[in-house]
């Protein structure tokens, strides 16, 4: 993050204060550390990583149940949340700095409208907002105590982004029709048409409609690898060098494997095959950069690239490892 002293300020507009001429002014705008390079980085999360961790599971639900107005508008509506909770984070890390607050407010006006709009029509929508209310006053009490890099808020931020995949998928079109016994259930604003993950209460806080298997599964299949990356992570840079970190990553890259190895009759090889790639890289990167730090840039690239596979395992595997997964805990 980059904090902008008064001192800072004075010196970017020029010696003595004075005014930059236009010339020198456009040079450190093509540079990307001009005035104009300096608000983008106050509203748009410059964290590559980050976008993919926090959007990658919301769209992959989003293919896996079918996209629909509902869906698609609950990605939009994350996407200016996540922007929230980037900007909202930078105001409280300040302790409240005038300069962040403009991007804070907007995204949470925008995050707000679109929010609302989509629980008029989709009330059942209600039942997640005790979970996301806590997960979100934990994640600016973190901001607050600057320990927004802290292991329990890394965690909160894999929840959240992980059960959105879970709920696009209930939100998608392959569950828009009533369950059984649901044919004459009241088709009012809590009723139980089209789908009960939508607008129904009658059957329930938690319909089995509002945790579909598949669901389920994918939310897990991303909290599971989604947290081998902040394990990752943490090895390359704020635990680098530190043995108990790098072995606890291997560790649990191990147990994907194994997973991998125990789904590979029902689920065919490719779970495997991925957990195997996310044990490679978390092998021999953190062993790399023992000897020589790997650029932070970097390290995102990987994550992104991490993030990509486990969205392509994902939508293409979906109902396959959901069903090798129920035969492996029912046997």
């Amino acid at each position: 993050m980059i904090m902008l002293t008064d001192a800072d300020r004075g010196k970017a507009a020029g010696s003595n204060g004075s005014r930059p001429n236009p010339q020198a002014r456009k040079s450190t705008d093509m540079n990307g550390s001009g005035p104009k390079a300096r608000q983008r980085r106050l509203w748009i999360p410059d964290q590559i990583g980050g976008w993919a961790m926090a959007l990658m599971p919301g769209l992959a639900g989003l293919l896996v149940g079918g996209p629909t107005w509902r869906s698609l508008l609950l990605m939009v509506a994350w996407a200016f949340c996540y922007c929230f909770e980037f900007t909202g984070s930078r105001w409280m890390v300040s302790h409240r700095a005038a300069r962040f607050a403009p991007p804070a407010l907007g995204y949470a006006l925008l995050t707000a409208a679109t929010g609302l709009f989509l629980l008029i029509d989709t009330p059942g929508l209600l039942r997640w907002a005790p979970l996301y209310l806590v997960l979100g006053v934990l994640n600016f009490a973190a901001a607050w105590m600057r320990t927004e890099r802290s292991w329990w808020n890394d965690i909160i931020a894999v929840i959240a982004a992980c059960t959105l995949c879970l709920i696009a998928i209930s939100l998608g079109s392959r569950f828009q029709k009533p369950g059984p016994g649901q044919g004459s259930v009241n088709a009012g604003y809590f009723g139980c048409q089209p789908n009960p993950a939508v607008d129904c209460f009658g059957s329930g806080f938690f319909p089995s409609a509002a945790l579909p298997s598949i669901g389920i599964v994918s939310a897990a299949v991303f909290a599971v690898t989604q947290f081998g990356s902040v394990i990752f992570v943490k090895t390359m840079i704020r635990e680098r060098g530190k043995t108990w970190c790098y072995m606890l990553s291997l560790a649990w890259n191990l147990a994907l494997c194994l997973i991998g190895v125990a789904m590979a009759r029902t689920a065919g090889w490719w779970p495997l095959l991925t957990a195997l790639l996310l044990l490679i890289r978390a092998a021999l990167l953190p062993a790399i950069s023992r000897r020589r730090r790997i650029p932070i840039k970097y390290v995102g690239l990987v994550e992104c690239a991490t993030s990509l596979l486990v969205f392509i395992l994902v939508i293409a595997q979906a109902d396959v490892m959901t069903a090798a997964l129920t035969n492996l805990l029912n046997a």
